[in-house]
C-alpha cells in the first residue's frame, strides 16, 4: 500500500490573515458514490505535513448526510478494495466478501432495518481514511451516501485531493461544494506533493 505525503508551507502574514479570518485549512479526498466530506481541516502552522496510506475503512452512521453535518461513525471495518461490507442487524459489519466489485471499488449493503435516520430506515455510508497531521493521527470520513434499508451503496477513492482555506473546524462535515479556488493535487507519478499558500491571492499554488 503506497503512501503519500502533502507538504503546506505559509508565511507569517498568511498565517496571520487565517487566524483573523477564523479559517482553517480544508482537504477534500475525491471519490465517487457519496458526497464530499471535509476530509481534514486543521490550524496551520508554517510548515506542515501530511501524510496517508492507501487503506481504507468502511463505516456506518446514523448521522443525516445534509451540507454542514459533522458525520459521527457508529460502526467502523477496515476494508480492502473489490470486497462488499454487510451492515447486518446486529448493527455491525460482517467480514467482507471479495471479488465482489471492482478492485479499486468498497460496496457496503445495508441489513439493518433498527437503523433509522429521521423516520426512514437508512443509514449514512462511505469510506473513512486514516492521515497524519503534523505527528497527530486523525480518522475521518472522506465521502458520505444515505443507504435504504436492504440497498447498497458503491465507494470508488480517487488519489486526488482538493486543499482550500474554510470556516470548517471540524473532520468529517459533509460539504455542498468544494470552494473555486480550490487547488487541486493529483498523485499520479510521485507520491509527493508541496505546495504554498499564496497570501497575496488568499489561495494555495
Amino acid at each position: 500500500m503506497p503512501t503519500y505525503q502533502l507538504n503546506i508551507a505559509f508565511d507569517q502574514k498568511g498565517l496571520a490573515a487565517l487566524a483573523a479570518a477564523g479559517q482553517s485549512v480544508t482537504i477534500v479526498k475525491q471519490s465517487s458514490g457519496g458526497k464530499s466530506t471535509a476530509w481534514i481541516s486543521f490550524t496551520p502552522q508554517m510548515q506542515n505535513t501530511i501524510t496517508w496510506t492507501e487503506q481504507y475503512s468502511v463505516y456506518s452512521s446514523t448521522t443525516n448526510a445534509q451540507s454542514g453535518a459533522v458525520i459521527v461513525t457508529s460502526s467502523v471495518a477496515t476494508a480492502a478494495g473489490g470486497s462488499s461490507y454487510t451492515l447486518n442487524n446486529a448493527g455491525y459489519f460482517d467480514p467482507g466478501v471479495s471479488g465482489s466489485v471492482g478492485a479499486t471499488q468498497y460496496q457496503v449493503v445495508n441489513n439493518d432495518p433498527n437503523l433509522v435516520i429521521g423516520s426512514t430506515a437508512m443509514v449514512t455510508a462511505g469510506l473513512a481514511q486514516v492521515a497524519t497531521v503534523n505527528g497527530q493521527a486523525i480518522t475521518s470520513p472522506i465521502c458520505a451516501a444515505g443507504i435504504l434499508f436492504n440497498q447498497t451503496g458503491l465507494f470508488t477513492p480517487i488519489e486526488t485531493v482538493l486543499v482550500y482555506t474554510s470556516s470548517y473546524s471540524n473532520n468529517g462535515i459533509v460539504i455542498s461544494q468544494v470552494a473555486g479556488n480550490a487547488l487541486t493535487v493529483q498523485y499520479t507519478t510521485n507520491q509527493t506533493a508541496s505546495i504554498a499558500y499564496n497570501d497575496q491571492l488568499n489561495q494555495f499554488n
